[in-house]
C-alpha cells in the first residue's frame, strides 16, 4: 500500500517521544528510545483475495544508548464485536494477540544514537505458521511491536503501532453480504486554513498576512491542494460525488482571494511582497471546479467561537460571521446550503438564539454537544427552533484521534486515524440496520493527497460492494426531527472559550466603530457606502475569536491586538494641524487657524477641541463636515481672544461628535501683547469705578475734617 508511505513516514512518531502519541500506543516496557515510522501498509483493507500483509517502515535509536538484538513482529487481536470495543481498541487500549508473527530482525540489528534501521515485514493471512490469522469479516486490533536491547538494560519492547485494520471478507473465503439496508454515508469535506492569516486588510489596499505559509499549502503537494485535487480525482464516482459535502470558512475563501491580487507578508522587518498570488489563482480555479453544482456547507467566519462572539455588544458582529452566503457565491460559484452552518463545539444560549436571528435553521454538531446524545437521527434542540443534526462520533473519533485513555491520534498526526476512521466505516458498512453516517474529518484535517484518495478509494469500495449507500446532505436533513435535546455548554466550555480579555478589546473596539460609523456619510463625488469601508475591521474582530486560537490566549491577543492597530490606522487618516511658527495676536483678538484633512474615501463630521487654553476665550465654530479625499489641508478659523498678555501653548484635537479622538492632537503656540477689545473695556470701566470710589473717600474724609 505505496500509498500509506508518504503519510506515514511523516506524520507518525510512535510512542517515542511522549507517552500520548499517534496511533493510540499502549505503554512500552521501558524509557522511550526509538521512533517507529510505518512507510508502507498493504493491502488497507482485508478482501477474500488478500493473500498477504506487509508492513514496511523504519526505526531510529532516539536515544542515548546503543540499542541492539532489534526484533519486529505484527499482533493480531480479535474481531471487535461492538462499538465499545472499536472506540477502546481505537484510542489506544491494547487488546490480548489471537495471532501473531515470530519476531524479525531489523537491519541492521544494532543502532547507535541517531542511527535509523529498515524493517519489512510480509507475513500472510491464513493463519499457517507465522502468519495471522483472520477468521472472517470485521475490524481487526493490529499492533506493529518492536523489541530491543539497551546498553545497560534487559530486552524490552521499544516502540509499537496500534492500528484497526478492516477485514470485508476472511482470506480464500466468500466476501461478506452486505446488509439489506445499507446505512446511508455522507462525508463532510473540510477546506478551511488551520489559522486565521489576515493581519491587516486596508479598504481597496493590498491585504497584509502574518506568514506566507498558505501559499505553500495552495501549491500542488500543499495541504488544501491535497484536499481539493483528491475529491477533484474522485469525480468521476458519482456514488462518492453525491456523498460529498464542501464545508468552506469563508475567511479561507477571502484570504486566497485576495492573495490572487497581490498581497504583503509581514516581517520583523517591514511588509515584503507575497509569493502565493499565482498559486492562489490555480487553487480558486479548482475549487470553484469542485464545486460547481456540488453541496457546500459553510463554516462560521474564520471558524469562529460563536458563544464568545454572542457577548461582544449584545451580537452585534454575528451577522458578520452567518450572513456570508452571498459572498462565498461571488467567490466560488457555488451557493451553501441556506440556513445550515457547521459550528464547531457546543453553543450557549445567546449564540442559539443568535443563530435563528441570522436565518439558521440547522447546526450540525457533534453529539456528545446535545444531551440526548442522538446519533444519525435530527433533533430538535430545546428552546429554540434549531435542527441539531449529529455527525456519526464513531468514525469521527476515528479520523480525528481521541482525547485521554493510554493515548491518542492527534489532529496533527492523522494518518493512522484515516486508517482508524475507514475500519470504523467499515464496521458501520458491515453492522447493517440502516439510519444514517454524517461523516465529519477533523475540521483542519492534514493528510497528504495519496492517503486522502485512498481514503475516497476505500470508501467508493465500500458504496460499490453496497455496505453503504451514497446519500446528500440536502437527502439527509429532509428526514423529519426524531425528538428533542438540550445543547451541552458546560463549564468547561467556558473555559476554553475566547479570553475575556479578548472580547473585552472587542467590544471596545466595535464601540469606538459604531460611533465612528455614525459621523460617517457617503461623499457625492466618491459614492464608497462608509459600511463598505468599515466591514474589513469587523471582520478582523470576527477572527479575534477563531477557535483556531483555542488553548492559545497569546495568540488572540495577538490577533485582537492587530485589529486595534487596524482601528488606529482608520482614526489616524482624519487629522489636524496648526501653523508651523508661533502666532502672534497683535491686536489681541485674531482668529486661529488650523488645517484639517481627511484621507478617507467618507465625508466625516468633526468638532474640534482646545485644551490648556486658560487665559484664551475661543468661540465655537461648530461641527464641521471634512469632504473624502481631503488631502489637501482645510483651513477653518477659530476666533480667539486674549484675556491677558503673555505666551500661550494650547493643543488642538479632533473627535467625532459624540467624543471618538481622530488623528493626533496638536499644538499652538500664542503670543499676545494687548488685550482683546472686551478686556480692554472691562479693564478700563474697573480703573473708573476705582477712581470714583477713591474721590468718594477723599471727599468724606474733608467733609469730616471741616465740621460739615
Amino acid at each position: 500500500m505505496k500509498r500509506f508511505a508518504a503519510v506515514m513516514s511523516v506524520a507518525i512518531l510512535i510512542v517515542l517521544l511522549a507517552p500520548l502519541s499517534a496511533g493510540a500506543q499502549p505503554a512500552t516496557d521501558a524509557p522511550t528510545r526509538l521512533r517507529l515510522d510505518v512507510t508502507q501498509m498493504n493491502p488497507r483493507t482485508v478482501t477474500s483475495t488478500s493473500t498477504t500483509l506487509t508492513v514496511n517502515g523504519t526505526v531510529t535509536n532516539t536515544g542515548d544508548r546503543r540499542i541492539s538484538d532489534l526484533q519486529v513482529r505484527l499482533e493480531l487481536g480479535e474481531k471487535l464485536g461492538t462499538e465499545r470495543r472499536v472506540r477502546s481498541a481505537m484510542s489506544g487500549n491494547p487488546a490480548a494477540a489471537m495471532s501473531s508473527t515470530k519476531f524479525l530482525d531489523v537491519e541492521p540489528g544494532t543502532l547507535e544514537p541517531g542511527q535509523t534501521g529498515q524493517l519489512n515485514i510480509t507475513v500472510r493471512l491464513d493463519g499457517s505458521a507465522n502468519g495471522l490469522h483472520v477468521s472472517g469479516p470485521g475490524s481487526y486490533p493490529l499492533l506493529v511491536n518492536v523489541n530491543g536491547t539497551p546498553d545497560y538494560g534487559g530486552a524490552a519492547r521499544l516502540a509499537s503501532l496500534s492500528l484497526l485494520l478492516p477485514v470485508l471478507g476472511a482470506p480464500g473465503r466468500t466476501d461478506a453480504q452486505p446488509p439489506s439496508r445499507p446505512a446511508e454515508v455522507t462525508v463532510l469535506w473540510p477546506i478551511t486554513d488551520t489559522r486565521p492569516r489576515i493581519v491587516a486588510a486596508p479598504f481597496n489596499g493590498r491585504v497584509v498576512l502574518g506568514d506566507d505559509i498558505l501559499a505553500g499549502e495552495l501549491r500542488p503537494g500543499g495541504r488544501l491542494d491535497a484536499l481539493v485535487s483528491s475529491a477533484l480525482a474522485a469525480q468521476d464516482d458519482p456514488r462518492l460525488r453525491r456523498a460529498l459535502c464542501y464545508a468552506v470558512d469563508p475567511d479561507l475563501l477571502d484570504t486566497v482571494d485576495a492573495m490572487s491580487h497581490g498581497y504583503d507578508v509581514r516581517t520583523p522587518t517591514g511588509n515584503v511582497p507575497g509569493s502565493g498570488a499565482e498559486a492562489a489563482k490555480a487553487w480558486l480555479a479548482s475549487l470553484r471546479r469542485l464545486v460547481a453544482n456540488q453541496c457546500v456547507v459553510q463554516l462560521p467566519y474564520a471558524d469562529a467561537d460563536l458563544s464568545a462572539l454572542a457577548g461582544v455588544r449584545g451580537g452585534d458582529l454575528m451577522n458578520y460571521a452567518l450572513n456570508t452566503s452571498q459572498h462565498v457565491q461571488q467567490l466560488i460559484g457555488a451557493q451553501p446550503l441556506p440556513g445550515v452552518l457547521w459550528a464547531n463545539g457546543p453553543l450557549d444560549s445567546a449564540a442559539l438564539g443568535s443563530l435563528q436571528a441570522n436565518g439558521i435553521n440547522t447546526l450540525i454538531t457533534d453529539p456528545a454537544d446535545l444531551s440526548s446524545g442522538s446519533a444519525g437521527a435530527g433533533v430538535t434542540i430545546k428552546g429554540t427552533s434549531l435542527r441539531g443534526q449529529p455527525v456519526d462520533s464513531l468514525v469521527s473519533t476515528g479520523l480525528a484521534g481521541v482525547s485521554g485513555g493510554s493515548a491518542s491520534t492527534p489532529p496533527d498526526d492523522p494518518a493512522v486515524g484515516a486508517q482508524n476512521g475507514l475500519a470504523a466505516l467499515a464496521y458501520r458498512g458491515m453492522t447493517g440496520g440502516g439510519g444514517s453516517v454524517l461523516v465529519a474529518p477533523p475540521r483542519r484535517w492534514s493528510l497528504p493527497e495519496a492517503e486522502l484518495s485512498q481514503l475516497l478509494q476505500s470508501l467508493g469500495e465500500l458504496l460499490d460492494r453496497q455496505f453503504l449507500s451514497a446519500a446528500s446532505l440536502p437527502q439527509l436533513l429532509r428526514t423529519a426531527p426524531s425528538g428533542s435535546a438540550s445543547m451541552n455548554y458546560t463549564a468547561e466550555d467556558v473555559a476554553a472559550a475566547t479570553p475575556a480579555q479578548v472580547t473585552d478589546s472587542m467590544s471596545t473596539v466595535e464601540s469606538t466603530m459604531a460611533d465612528l460609523r455614525a459621523a460617517m456619510a457617503v461623499d457625492p463625488a466618491a459614492q464608497v457606502d462608509p459600511d463598505q469601508l468599515l466591514m474589513p475591521l469587523r471582520y478582523a474582530l470576527v477572527r479575534n475569536c477563531s477557535t483556531a486560537w483555542q488553548g492559545s490566549g497569546d495568540a488572540a491577543e495577538v490577533s485582537a491586538n492587530d485589529s486595534r492597530t487596524e482601528l488606529r490606522a482608520l482614526l489616524g487618516q482624519v487629522t489636524v494641524d496648526t501653523p508651523a511658527v508661533p502666532i502672534s495676536l497683535a491686536s489681541g483678538s485674531a482668529p486661529l487657524p488650523v488645517f484639517l484633512s481627511n484621507t478617507l474615501p467618507v465625508q466625516v463630521a468633526v468638532r474640534i477641541t482646545l485644551s490648556n487654553s486658560n487665559g484664551l476665550r475661543t468661540g465655537d465654530i461648530g461641527d464641521q463636515w471634512l469632504p473624502a479625499g481631503l488631502s489637501a489641508n482645510r483651513k477653518v478659523t477659530i476666533p480667539a481672544e486674549a484675556l491677558r498678555a503673555g505666551r500661550f501653548s494650547i493643543t488642538v484635537a479632533l473627535t467625532t461628535p459624540d467624543g471618538t479622538p481622530l488623528g493626533n492632537p496638536a499644538r499652538f503656540e500664542l503670543r499676545s501683547n494687548q488685550y482683546g477689545w472686551v478686556t480692554l473695556v472691562l479693564t478700563i470701566a474697573g480703573g473708573v469705578a476705582l477712581v470714583l470710589l477713591s474721590g468718594r473717600q477723599i471727599y468724606r474724609r474733608i467733609r469730616a475734617r471741616n465740621g460739615g
